[in-house]
């Protein structure tokens, strides 16, 4: 799910020198504070849809950039980096029509008295 999906980007920005901590990952890429990340995991939530977002526009500048390269390794990650992009796109977007999905079943659901 979506730690799932952030902690396998850190382990490929790690692996190729991008990034040399996970506090740098979350300050660069998520735009957040180690004790964020805590938080998420001592209350047990997911990322906000922002967060996501950042690392997602993030991802997809660097792609582009790397796309234009004409280095084969620059152009495998400018791959990756897309398909990273595009996992947290569609992360966003199932978790928010989860959440109108149950508005809308939730206000079906009330009674007019």
């Amino acid at each position: 799910m979506d730690n799932h999906t952030l902690n396998e980007i850190y382990s490929t920005l790690s692996a190729v020198g991008i990034v040399d901590s996970k506090r740098e990952f979350y300050k660069d890429w998520m735009n957040r504070s180690e004790g964020y990340v805590r938080w998420l995991k001592h209350s047990n939530k997911e990322p906000s849809a922002d967060t996501l977002a950042i690392c997602s526009s993030k991802l997809k500048h660097y792609s582009r950039l790397l796309t234009q390269k004409e280095d084969a390794k620059c152009v495998e990650l400018a791959s990756l980096f897309d398909d990273y992009s595009t996992k947290l796109d569609i992360i966003i977007f199932d978790n928010s029509k989860t959440k109108w999905m149950e508005l809308m079943e939730n206000d079906s659901n009330k009674t007019v008295h």
